[in-house]
This record gives structure tokens, sequence and C-alpha cells, in this order.
């Protein structure tokens, strides 16, 4: 193959992969189960956001990931099973939703991408505050789930505040892009 083909094939894959959880949703659809179908659907529409805001195969297939594993991370139970998974997928999924946001804002925000291009504390801080943001949502959607739809929510105010803190650490980390992708 060459660098050419090698390269149209992975961006065939990386999107591709921006219609996992849809797909996933499905299957929970057809097993009954309308609580894990809502929450991959909701996954799904964070990877068809990645699908249309990045133009590289590396940051769809990134993100896509990461939607996907969250969603499947909450429908196979495991952050009852893996004490500390919880805390990864806050920080690894709000540092996705704000990249995607931040990609959107440098791509056709051209003044903006040169404020901050040699400015990092605006940056981390933008970055920073659309994740609480996101964080928050997040957060008061689990609990309208707990209160709505099935008690199996885990929404201890300890756990809620460290998914918030972790959640903006990540989101934070996205300063670090100076450029779209």
């Amino acid at each position: 193959m060459t660098s050419e083909q090698t390269h149209s094939v992975g961006g065939v894959v990386a999107s591709a992969m921006c219609f996992t959880a849809i797909i996933g949703a499905g299957y929970y659809a057809l097993d009954g189960r309308r609580v894990d179908m809502a929450v991959l659907l909701l996954a799904g529409l964070g990877q068809v956001i990645a699908f249309l805001w990045f133009r590289t195969q590396y940051a769809r297939a990134v993100c896509s990931l990461i939607m996907l594993t969250a969603a499947m991370s909450a429908a196979e139970q495991l952050y009852s099973r893996i004490w500390w998974w919880d805390i990864l997928i806050h920080f690894v999924t709000l540092y996705a939703l704000v990249w995607m946001a931040w990609n959107r804002v440098l791509t056709h925000h051209p003044r903006v991408r040169g404020r901050v291009r040699d400015r990092p504390a605006m940056r981390f801080t933008w970055c920073a505050v659309a994740g609480f943001v996101i964080a928050v949502v997040w957060e008061v959607m689990e609990l309208l789930g707990f209160l709505f739809a099935t008690p199996d929510i885990h929404i201890p105010p300890l756990d809620t505040l460290g998914d918030i803190v972790m959640g903006v650490l990540g989101a934070a980390c996205v300063g670090f892009h100076r450029e779209p992708r």
C-alpha cells in the first residue's frame, strides 16, 4: 500500500469510528436497555460532532474512541467495578469534549486563534471554564438520571466534586492545543 492509500484507509476507519456509539445504541435498544441506549446515543452525538468539527483522522478517532469508551463503561457498569475508572473517564472525556469545542473556535475564528497563540494563560483559562460548565451539566444529567431513570446511578457529593475537578483538569489540558486539527 502506498502512503496515500494508507492515509485514505485510516481516514475511512477514523470516520467510521464516529458512528460506533449509534450502532451500540441499537444493540442496547434491541436488548430493552433504554437507559443504556440513551447514554450511547448521547455519546453518538459527541462522535458525530467530532466527525464534523475535526479535519484530521487522528483527532476524530481519539475523540470517538473516548466517547464510546465512556458510554460503554456506563452501560457495562465499569464505574462500579474499577474504583478509579470514573476519575479517568471524567478526565479524558472532558478533554475530548472541550477539545472539540476549542478546535471549532480555532478553526472558525482566526482572530481568536491569533490572540491566544502566544497567551497560554488565556487558552488554559478558557478551556478550564468550558470544562467546568460541561462537567456541571454532566453531573446535573447524572442527578436527573438518578431521580427519573434509575437509582443505579452513583451520585454521592464527594464523587460529584471529584468528577468536576477531574473534568476541569482534563479540559484545561486542551490549552496545550494552539492550532486546529
